[in-house]
């Protein structure tokens, strides 16, 4: 990540790649990405593998659902 984005950063958000080959199914993760607003425009910059603790205070008020490895917003308990 370059100097100076870490406070910049407003949203955070975890993403999981999964691959299929024939049968066989790999995920890979988690990889954090931090989202910000700059000029009316939405930039969006890869944070890495271990979500640095600068930014662990955007993920309070967040839970995971049972069965999910994600996080999500307050409200959306379904």
């Amino acid at each position: 990540m370059k100097p100076g984005i870490e406070e910049k950063i407003r949203r955070i958000y975890q993403h999981y790649d999964i691959r299929k080959s024939g049968k066989k199914k790999r995920v890979y993760g988690p990889y954090w990405f931090g989202y910000w607003e700059e000029n009316g425009k939405l930039k969006r910059a890869f944070i890495g593998k271990v979500l640095p603790e600068g930014l662990k205070h955007l993920l309070e008020g967040r839970f995971k659902r049972p069965g999910y490895k994600n996080y999500a917003w307050p409200g959306r308990k379904k």
